[in-house]
């Protein structure tokens, strides 16, 4: 008889990597609004916020709509993202902005970021841009996104912020 081990953590970034954008950023959302008042000072005092501050207030310089958008564009980004950029998603209007030689945000700058840092983003969004989580949470989250909560409620501070290192 064989025995598997089973690692909670991975399961839960497992799960939260095949979830749709709008229901990760759901989970986003919901963690670090109902769980940054349990990450101690220490953890949020030490991670780089230069430049997270920075993309932070691009961000906060957008309409509601676009900034989540923005963000739906910002989560899954990474390093191989460097010349890629948030346009409009009304094709007229992306037309508008390329003709111009106006971007909104580069997923590169972002996708860039160590871990600490997509943190520290994330944190100062949950903390400056609440009303984003709101927006993307106006429909019912999936049964997918509500099972990656319900096993995140048994993570300890530190299992969280390894599981979000982890998915950012």
């Amino acid at each position: 008889m064989t025995s598997t081990n089973v690692n909670p953590s991975q399961q839960a970034v497992s799960a939260f990597q095949r979830l749709k954008i709008d229901d990760r950023l759901a989970v986003l959302g919901s963690l670090l609004t109902s769980f940054a008042d349990k990450i101690p000072a220490n953890v949020t005092n030490s991670l780089p916020r230069e430049k997270a501050a920075e993309l932070v207030a691009q961000v906060q310089k957008l309409s509601s709509e676009e900034q989540l958008f923005a963000l739906r564009d910002l989560l899954p980004a990474d390093r191989r993202d460097q010349d890629e950029v948030m346009l409009d998603p009304n094709p007229s209007k992306a037309m508008a902005e390329l003709a111009h030689g106006g971007n909104k945000i580069s997923t590169g700058e972002y996708g860039n970021m160590q871990p600490e840092g997509k943190l520290a983003f994330w944190y100062l969004v949950a903390e400056r841009l609440r009303t984003v989580f709101m927006v993307s949470n106006q429909s019912q989250p999936s049964q997918q996104a509500t099972e990656v909560l319900n096993s995140l409620k048994s993570f300890n501070t530190d299992d969280l912020v390894s599981f979000l290192k982890k998915v950012l």
